[in-house]
């Protein structure tokens, strides 16, 4: 769906995107994460044909975006981080609009409307003038614009700003319908704790360069100290058995479970073993700790 091979974006004063080299497929929603000039917002506006790239190569769903940018945007939705609007028309003139734009019938349009603007959690201001929204508001009615789109590929930066719990679920749900069709979702936010519940594969850009790539387990395998919760029949004989037969940074049982942290990552599959050997069944061991630890590390260029 996205490839791209020593992608290089060069300013007058600094290289925004370092020889950037990723690939997207179908059917996932992609998470593209780093800190604040980073170079994520240029590297989406290359990949959206807005700007062009110094060097190297993107391919967005098979179509060269350096040479043909405008057949690309033809097939693509963008919710970006500044949206601008036609400030005396009302979000429902707006959405109207863009659904004539999409060639769409008029029952059609009044359909996508109300299912858009049910998603984005417009309904209550959906009929009057942008121009007295806020932007949180605005940004929920480019959302809408968006989801009313048609296309196998969206681009969304921050796309729960602004919107409550209730619809926040209902959106994690129509994403993952949508790119369980063969669809992609290519996701940038600061909430990395929420992006845990919907992103498939993250990436992480430091100082213009692709640091990191993987799914939440293999990053944090990599990145975060070697930590797991264990769902286990005897808690405490599991923890006597563990703290007796490794070497551990701690243990403690929490809720019903045993969090162990150990000194070395390849005693890992030893923690299995020394249970079952024990008379415990283990249920369940998965690593803990969250992205935003991922991203604490490789944003302070601990990544090496």
């Amino acid at each position: 769906m996205i490839e791209t091979t020593g992608l290089v974006k060069d300013y007058k004063t600094v290289r925004a995107l370092d020889e950037i080299s990723l690939k997207v497929g179908r059917g996932e929603i992609f998470g593209f994460f780093g800190p604040n000039g980073a170079g994520k917002t240029t590297a989406i506006k290359v990949l959206c044909g807005l700007t062009s790239a110094t060097q190297g190569d993107a391919s967005v769903m098979g179509i060269d975006v350096i040479k043909r940018p405008v057949h690309v945007r033809d097939n693509i939705a963008i919710l970006s981080e500044e949206p601008r609007f036609y400030e005396e028309m009302s979000p429902r003139r707006y959405l109207n609009m863009f659904g004539k734009f999409m060639l769409m019938s008029r029952t059609e349009r009044t359909a996508a409307i109300n299912r858009a603007a049910d998603l984005a959690d417009l309904r209550g201001y959906i009929d009057r003038k942008i121009g007295q929204l806020s932007m949180g508001q605005r940004q929920r009615v480019s959302l809408a614009r968006v989801l009313m789109s048609d296309v196998p590929l969206i681009f969304l930066d921050e796309p729960f700003e602004g919107v409550d719990i209730l619809h926040r679920r209902k959106l994690r749900e129509h994403f993952r319908q949508y790119v369980e069709k063969g669809n992609t979702v290519f996701f940038t936010s600061h909430n990395l704790i929420e992006a845990e519940q919907i992103v498939d594969r993250f990436a992480f850009i430091h100082k213009g360069k692709l640091i990191a790539v993987g799914t939440a387990e293999e990053l944090k395998e990599k990145y975060l100290a070697p930590s797991y919760l264990l769902h286990v029949a005897d808690p405490q004989k599991a923890k006597e058995l563990l703290d007796s037969n490794l070497r551990l940074q701690s243990i403690q049982i929490s809720e019903g479970n045993v969090s162990v942290v150990l000194q070395r990552r390849s005693d890992a599959p030893m923690v299995a073993k020394i249970l079952v050997e024990g008379g415990v069944d283990l249920y369940e061991m998965k690593t803990t700790g969250t992205m935003e630890e991922v991203f604490e590390r490789t944003s302070r260029g601990d990544y090496q």
